[in-house]
């Protein structure tokens, strides 16, 4: 019993993203695919952090890293404090999974993914100016220069999540959820400031 357990936990940490130890793609799939075969009410929502990219090209990848883990660290706390939690009924449990980059996916009952994401996506712009410069947290942008030496003006990260849930459709296998999930989250995108985009359509 202790050697199987012992192996479960080596896969665990093989399948865990480097930087944040959360679980990374092939326990976000399994995940998935075990909530599509329980049968129960479930969304999936995907994290994506707005401007990621002008921050590290902005003040290097050790500071991307720490917006990264910023996001992490409110997921966590966010999660830690589901309706359900700590021990929640197997189908009713919120998983926390890191996709890369600044990519992140939580899994959650629909009837939560409102309160859940409303927490997050306050405490994330309560923090994310410390991430940097304080001149820059301070006017709300910051400026970077190309190779071509032309100058571009960044508003602080924001976040878009996109939201696939069961309460409009059924879905068949993982990829089919992620890909409306990844869709959503274009739609978000599309909106100024943290926006959360839910798929509403019904097949």
């Amino acid at each position: 019993m202790i050697r199987i357990v012992r192996r479960s936990r080596l896969r665990e940490l093989r399948e865990a993203s480097p930087l944040t130890g959360l679980p990374g793609n092939t326990r976000i799939r399994r995940e998935i695919a075990r909530r599509i075969d329980g049968g129960a009410p479930f969304a999936v929502c995907y994290l994506d952090i707005d401007r990621f990219k002008s921050v590290n090209d902005a003040y290097g990848f050790v500071r991307g890293d720490e917006l990264i883990l910023l996001l992490a660290a409110v997921l966590r706390v966010a999660v830690a404090r589901a309706p359900d939690a700590p021990k929640p009924a197997r189908d009713r449990a919120v998983f926390l999974g890191h996709v890369g980059g600044d990519d992140f996916v939580v899994i959650c009952p629909p009837d939560q993914v409102r309160s859940l994401l409303t927490g997050v996506l306050r405490e994330f712009g309560r923090r994310v100016p410390a991430v940097y410069d304080p001149e820059h947290a301070e006017r709300g942008y910051l400026v970077s220069v190309d190779r071509r030496g032309v100058k571009h003006e960044w508003d602080l990260a924001t976040l878009s999540v996109g939201v696939a849930t069961t309460e409009y459709r059924r879905f068949r296998d993982p990829a089919e959820v992620v890909a409306v999930a990844t869709e959503m989250k274009s739609v978000a995108k599309g909106e100024a400031g943290s926006h959360v985009a839910v798929d509403r359509r019904r097949l």
